[in-house]
């Protein structure tokens, strides 16, 4: 495909940007972070203020305005570092990250199962909480198989640089919408290869309505069908950073499908399972998550899409990032 003068432009002024920022050690990389995330925050009021309007509707009366705003800001600037991490292990420099707590027992359990079942694979289930970010880079490094979903971006050139900085090499990246995707992934899945994913998003499509902070929610059905059409466990990833520099993560499953159910109820019964943990720990530290997405994950279906039949095929599952 021939770049455009607009492509190189848009790539070469990102490429700038995150350079600078890679560039510097590690915790004044954090701080530049921090900085535009306040210059953000203060500027987005519009943003700023739905966050605040999501997180009281979900914790109620107990959350207070100024304790909503806490965790609006917690939230975005946790975004922010993960970038500058992203771009710190990335950006074509030999550097590590502190390791998570609790890193080496998730992955000892994830290459048992890799060992004990070979030939099967897994969906790896990994919130917008913490620094999702390193799941993608950790475990693909510690030499178990990994492929994920990507969408399309309008820039062949940003994409191609985001997705080299987000994912360790080897990494397999499927392109969403199209049928040979969705035989892709069902070979991979039966290969042994974990499929990563992020179950916390909203389909415009109807899709699989899970209960969810306090509403309903109409999710991707890529997790759930995935697992029951294959065969193959869930395994639920929860990243959380404890303070600047820290992170840690907990490791839930595997959840296995069940064979007695059907395909559908199957699907819905695992894709409930894992928001009712991922519900819980956003209840325990909320400015764990990310607040902010485009399309909030409890509002309902558009008119237009509720007349759309679901379908469990690649246009339906979920991108990895928001």
């Amino acid at each position: 495909m021939k770049h455009r003068p607009k492509h190189w432009a848009e790539y070469l002024l990102l490429r700038g940007a995150c350079g600078l920022v890679a560039a510097l050690p590690y915790r004044p990389a954090l701080l530049c972070a921090a900085g535009l995330a306040r210059v953000g925050f203060a500027l987005a009021a519009s943003r700023r203020r739905e966050a605040i309007r999501r997180i009281r509707s979900v914790l109620g009366d107990t959350c207070t305005p100024r304790q909503a705003r806490a965790i609006a800001w917690q939230s975005l600037r946790n975004v922010a570092f993960n970038l500058a991490e992203v771009l710190y292990v990335g950006h074509g420099h030999a550097r590590e990250l502190p390791p998570p707590i609790g890193m080496p027992e998730a992955l000892s359990r994830v290459r048992d199962f890799a060992a004990s079942h070979p030939g099967r694979g897994a969906v790896f289930a990994c919130p917008h909480m913490g620094n999702w970010e390193l799941a993608g880079i950790v475990v693909p490094a510690a030499g178990i198989e990994m492929f994920t979903l990507t969408g399309v971006q309008k820039n062949p050139l940003v994409q191609d640089y985001l997705q080299r900085l987000r994912h360790a090499p080897g990494v397999e990246l499927l392109e969403r919408g199209s049928g040979a995707t969705l035989r892709k992934i069902f070979s991979n899945l039966r290969k042994g290869k974990f499929l990563a994913i992020m179950p916390d998003l909203r389909s415009r499509l109807p899709g699989v309505r899970v209960r969810f902070l306090g509403g309903e929610a109409n999710l991707y059905p890529g997790m759930g069908h995935f697992a029951r059409q294959t065969e193959v466990p869930i395994f639920l990833a929860i990243m959380k950073r404890q303070g600047w520099t820290r992170h840690s993560v907990e490791l839930h499953g595997p959840f296995e499908p069940d064979p007695t159910l059907s395909k559908d109820d199957d699907a819905a019964r695992l894709s409930q399972i894992v928001m009712d943990i991922v519900d819980a720990e956003i209840r325990q530290d909320p400015g764990q998550w990310f607040w902010y997405n485009k399309r909030w994950i409890l509002d309902p279906l558009e008119p237009e899409a509720g007349a759309e039949p679901a379908s469990p095929g690649p246009a339906a599952t979920n991108p990895t990032a928001p």
